[in-house]
């Protein structure tokens, strides 16, 4: 029994981990799938209030008087079609051609893919500076059909609104947070390495922590020039644990579920081991108790068999007194477990009656079995006429049980102090001895079938633990209650109350 019960917390033990380490692993795959959805919806915004921002710049008026320093400029996109005769190589070079004096200004300006057509195309830059000229150009080098679709009205375009209106973080910035405005982020403009690749097409990026991700959205608004604008975007985590929140209820559900099975089974497998104790120990007790009262017949009946040894009158008298005892003891012991089996199933029978209660206490008192090793004194208080309504087996049961705890739980002398009383409505009846008494700690539990007190200072004292289980089941029938108190080697007082 103990091997099979280590076997099944092992077991129920492992599958609680694994199912728990699985879900942990889902959940925290969901979360990253989460959290890079919400990256790419970032993008998506960031990239939506680029082309906002675009949209105002154009609508704003140009600043002319901001230009001061360029003398002449053509607006005129000029571009040629070369085609090398060794290797067969297209190139297609576009060019802004400014008199000389104008300042050095961006004259190439940002386009998208989406609106050039240029996904694909080899793009080198070259800027070649004359004594008369300033020629900023852009070779396209390549098969031509992948860039003859670039849209040049629209890079001209470009060219006058970077030129008239250089990208600003302020307004940018105003537009972004309207877009994105449940979470924190910070804007810069940056500029890539001269002999990097040229970058079409906004990207994103994924860093931060496991509690404060991170999502970087860098977008080339002039990609000719190599100038970016990088959105970092600080992704509250409550907001993906929100996202996945019916995932998340439903996995802690299925977890604590899971726990609480685990927590029955583990409750049901112990109550299961305290049952097989008690049986066992039930078993040895009722074969220790039933082997007293059939030795001591065995050993009457073999005393009235001999005629020899039935000469002696008062002998035999006590042998056959002694027979009677211990019968009503067998008696007894198989009363309380009919009893007790029977209040498992149904409701406790009673016969009910008024009837005068000091007469049967005191036929209880003469009756009961005191030891011969023991002194045993009593001390009753009932008033002249003590009329109660309940059963009287029952109640004379109830007594007789709280009578042989007090005589067995205590040392070599005893005193039993027993009282009676009517109070109102009530009838009362106290049993208070001054034997060993009954630790606190187990108090709450001799109202328990088949519990025996582990502090008891001889095991030896006959008994199978149904005593006050048996009083308790009695005095409920009557819809009373029955009250302990106890301290350890100064004696027990039990009271029992039951309705009139």
């Amino acid at each position: 029994m103990e091997r099979r019960i280590k076997i099944i917390w092992l077991l129920s033990l492992t599958s609680m981990l694994l199912i728990g380490a699985g879900q942990g692993y889902w959940l925290w795959s969901h979360y990253q799938y989460t959290n890079e959805a919400y990256g790419r919806e970032v993008l998506r915004r960031v990239s939506e209030a680029v082309v906002s921002y675009n949209t105002l710049r154009w609508q704003e008026p140009r600043p002319l008087g901001e230009q001061k320093a360029v003398q002449w400029y053509n607006t005129n996109v000029n571009w040629d079609d070369r085609t090398d005769s060794l290797t067969g190589q297209e190139s297609t070079r576009i060019y802004l051609v400014q008199r000389l004096g104008a300042e050095a200004q961006d004259t190439l300006v940002d386009f998208t893919p989406a609106q050039t057509g240029a996904a694909g195309v080899n793009v080198s830059r070259m800027l070649a500076d004359s004594t008369v000229l300033c020629t900023d150009s852009v070779v396209l080098q390549g098969d031509k059909r992948q860039y003859e679709r670039l849209n040049m009205m629209y890079l001209a375009d470009l060219m006058r609104l970077e030129l008239s209106h250089p990208f600003d973080l302020h307004p940018f910035d105003s537009i972004v947070a309207a877009t994105l405005p449940d979470v924190t982020f910070s804007t810069r403009l940056t500029t890539t390495a001269a002999d990097s690749l040229y970058q079409w097409e906004a990207t994103l990026h994924s860093g931060g922590s496991l509690l404060r991700p991170l999502a970087q959205v860098v977008y080339p608004y002039n990609p000719l020039k190599r100038q970016l604008v990088e959105v970092d975007v600080r992704i509250p985590c409550h907001m993906l644990l929100l996202r996945m929140g019916g995932q998340l209820a439903g996995s802690l559900l299925m977890i604590a579920l899971l726990a609480v099975c685990l927590l029955f089974q583990i409750k049901t497998i112990l109550k299961q081991r305290r049952v097989d104790e008690l049986r066992r120990s039930f078993v040895s007790t009722m074969i220790h108790e039933l082997k007293r009262p059939v030795q001591t017949l065995k050993m009457c009946l073999a005393y009235l068999s001999d005629p020899s040894l039935r000469v002696d009158t008062k002998a035999t008298d006590a042998v056959v007194d002694d027979s009677i005892v211990e019968v009503d003891n067998l008696s007894a012991y198989l009363q309380k477990l009919r009893d007790m089996t029977r209040a498992d199933d149904e409701r406790t029978p009673l016969s009910l009656r008024t009837f005068d209660f000091r007469p049967m206490a005191e036929k209880t008192l003469r009756q009961l079995h005191i030891p011969d090793h023991k002194l045993v004194t009593f001390e009753t208080y009932f008033p002249s006429s003590l009329l109660v309504t309940a059963d009287p087996m029952h109640l004379c049961n109830i007594l007789s049980n709280l009578l042989e705890n007090a005589v067995k739980y205590s040392g070599d002398s005893v005193h039993i102090t027993v009282t009676g009383a009517l109070d109102g409505h009530r009838f009362t009846l106290t049993v208070a001895d001054n034997g060993i008494g009954i630790p606190p700690a187990e108090q709450a539990r001799v109202f328990d079938k088949f519990y025996r007190s582990t502090s008891l200072p001889d095991r030896s004292v006959p008994g199978i633990g149904l005593g006050l289980s048996y009083v308790k089941l009695l005095v409920e029938a009557h819809a009373g209650t029955v009250d302990l108190q106890s301290q350890p080697g100064q004696g027990t007082t039990v009271t029992v109350t039951i309705p009139q």
